[in-house]
């Protein structure tokens, strides 16, 4: 176990890191793939949400998720994550409990972003987690209600996928997944 003073010291780094209440998770750099999907996905994103009140953002923008009630302390990097509480931005950071997260899954921190960010996304009440899969070339999108995620849909091939919480947010993925 790692304390919070103790990380704060070890993030001032080179390192990507994250914090999940007492434990440090070292973040690889990612793939030229995986750098390919998160631009064109942003770039949707971007065009969507340009003139509206919700900002999306891409990593490494810190993201803090704070638990008053649990004593908990998080610290993650989304790949993607849609802003719509401003009040929590920081320099560097976020404050706060996004609209929507992004995580594209690499080989090499899948069960990662499969479990222990979904159930902490979850936790904190994310209304969206969309989870990319660039090898399989599929996006699955789990929507928070009543207290857990469902699961909205897994979309593949020439579909879209479809955002619950931002109404005509349709991201086809052929123009996310590079040939």
């Amino acid at each position: 176990m790692v304390s919070l003073e103790e990380f704060l010291e070890m993030d001032k780094g080179e390192d990507r890191l994250e914090y999940f209440n007492g434990e440090v998770i070292y973040l690889p750099s990612p793939s030229v793939e995986h750098q390919r999907v998160l631009l064109n996905i942003a770039a949707e994103f971007r065009n969507y949400f340009r003139g509206k009140p919700c900002e999306a953002f891409i990593s490494p923008l810190d993201l803090w998720l704070i638990n008053k009630e649990k004593a908990l302390n998080v610290k993650v990097q989304p790949d993607l994550m849609v802003i719509c509480n401003k009040a929590g931005l920081r320099e560097n950071s976020y404050y706060g409990a996004p609209a929507l997260i992004i995580e594209i899954i690499s080989p090499s921190n899948e069960n990662h972003d499969r479990v222990k960010k979904y159930i902490t996304y979850m936790d904190f009440g994310v209304k969206e987690y969309w989870m990319i899969n660039p090898k399989l070339k599929t996006i699955e999108i789990y929507v928070f209600e009543k207290s857990e995620y469902k699961q909205n849909g897994v979309y593949k091939g020439c579909n879209s996928a479809v955002s619950q919480s931002f109404n005509g947010l349709e991201i086809r993925l052929e123009d996310i997944f590079p040939e």
